[in-house]
């Protein structure tokens, strides 16, 4: 049996869905995944409601053969080395449209 660490990021409510919907990190062994997840409930509604809801979506979308929308963070990454990474390709793309407009390329 695995075991599955669940986190619940803030939970804003959607008037225009009538829904609360937050940002669902599941941990597996050593990867983390993130979902958006949503449940439609009135604004006045139970929070265990919700947070059931919630943590149904999020799984529901895990377990399922179309994974979705989701974002995995594999172990071997840190967030810092990622976002150093990520920066990396953002400065390469910005060089490139510079010299796109100096018709450098």
């Amino acid at each position: 049996m695995q075991t599955r660490k669940l986190t619940v990021d803030e939970i804003s409510y959607n008037p225009e869905r009538g829904a609360f919907e937050a940002q669902v990190q599941i941990r597996q062994g050593d990867d983390l995944f993130s979902y958006p997840a949503h449940v439609c409930a009135p604004l006045h509604a139970d929070y265990a409601h919700v947070m059931r809801g919630l943590v149904a979506d999020a799984e529901a979308t895990h377990l399922g053969k179309q994974s979705g929308l989701r974002l995995r963070l594999s172990a071997g990454i840190s967030a810092p080395s990622a976002r150093s990474g990520t920066l990396a390709q953002v400065q390469r793309m910005l060089r490139n449209l510079d010299n796109l407009d100096a018709g450098r390329v």
